[in-house]
């Protein structure tokens, strides 16, 4: 098998010729490494293609190529700026629904320069105002992510395509898209607490937004499958009982994952879900859902029963798990060739696909990514 072979049947639940393997590298931000040792043994300036060679030919993993398919364009007329203030630094959108505004504290750890992202996890942390508060914000932001499905539209995107295709095609490996954040996203926009908050006191607005960005998921996923992709990756990184019962789970987000899943099928493709923490009380809720693998279930922390994992979600989803980039990767070789050896044991070589959880970071000790990829090699 090739890897886009493999990491597919394996996907599938399929046989394969041998369990496959996923970096997950993450080079993390400049302002996360700070004081740090960039511990990858290539370079922080490496093209895509240089890393690729290196990990698919030299270490021979399963690696894949992410296609960003943004079919999104601001309305006519928004425009943006962004001023300092003291230590706080603020950013505006002006649309025709009215202004968007968010603020941040703005120090050291602050990655973005005098910019805020609408999606980032640094936000959570430094929001001095969250971009989504009300209704009003919730109009101006569609404003800005407006679905624009147009021809010169859907043009630009075959191009970036193409030049993915041809690096996909060079080693021989699976075409993905990230599509779809949800309730993490949300979380980003909206701040935690005020989120949690918000679906008790206010579920109408989160209802609305999640709304919006389904139906920007429902045409992406078309437009990847006619582009060819192989799945899509949904990110749910925050969907979990660490914020959320089941029942809101269902309420909220888990009728449009089984839609997102759905219509990835009919266009001919997977559908992968990113969970990493608070599964155990949502386990049922989770083996409802239609997408075909769960990625990043993080086996080290202490309320996870792999076993009941297995039981639960494996009779029918495959898993990309393995040693947990939280624990075992920072304790050093043995932790992660024990971390291996447990997920082997316990899910054994039918839909697993072997990688950190949640990846491997460019400031972690490589002797332990080392260590995983060299006890796989001994069990795969």
């Amino acid at each position: 098998m090739n890897s886009r072979e493999r990491i597919l049947a394996a996907v599938r639940r399929e046989e394969v010729d041998y369990v496959p393997c996923f970096g997950s590298f993450n080079p993390l931000m400049p302002a996360q490494r700070t004081g740090r040792t960039w511990n990858f043994p290539w370079s922080p300036e490496a093209s895509e293609e240089e890393r690729l060679a290196f990990q698919v030919r030299q270490l021979g993993l399963d690696e894949v190529v992410n296609v960003g398919v943004n079919l999104c364009r601001p309305a006519p007329g928004v425009a943006s700026r962004a001023w300092l203030e003291g230590d706080v630094l603020h950013k505006v959108y002006s649309t025709p629904a009215g202004d968007l505004h968010a603020s941040i504290r703005y120090n050291e750890l602050w990655p973005w320069g005098r910019d805020i992202p609408f999606y980032d996890d640094f936000n959570i942390g430094h929001f001095v105002k969250p971009w989504i508060e009300n209704e009003s914000d919730l109009e101006c932001f569609k404003q800005v992510r407006r679905l624009s499905d147009t021809r010169d539209v859907l043009e630009e995107e075959r191009v970036i395509f193409a030049s993915r295709r041809n690096l996909a095609d060079q080693f021989s490996l699976a075409m993905i898209s990230h599509i779809g954040m949800g309730l993490t996203g949300a979380m980003q926009l909206f701040g935690v607490s005020p989120l949690c908050m918000m679906t008790i006191e206010n579920p109408a607005l989160v209802d609305a937004y999640l709304e919006h960005e389904h139906q920007i998921n429902l045409r992406t996923i078309e437009v990847v499958g006619d582009l060819g992709l192989d799945y899509i990756h949904r990110n749910g990184f925050y969907e979990t009982a660490d914020f959320y019962s089941p029942a809101m789970l269902e309420r909220f987000i888990g009728w449009r994952l089984r839609r997102e899943a759905d219509a990835a099928h009919a266009a001919g493709m997977l559908a992968v879900y990113t969970v990493h923490t608070g599964v155990m009380p949502i386990l049922d809720y989770l083996g409802s859902l239609t997408m075909d693998s769960f990625f990043g279930i993080d086996i080290a922390f202490k309320d996870v029963d792999l076993r009941k994992v297995k039981e639960k979600l494996a009779p029918t989803k495959s898993l990309w798990t393995g040693p947990s980039s939280t624990y075992h990767l920072w304790q050093g070789p043995e932790a992660t060739r024990r971390a291996v050896r447990q997920v082997f044991d316990v899910i054994g070589k039918t839909g697993l696909i072997l990688t950190p959880c949640a990846s491997s970071h460019s400031i972690m000790p490589w002797d332990s990514t080392l260590a995983m990829i060299d006890e796989w090699r001994m069990l795969r």
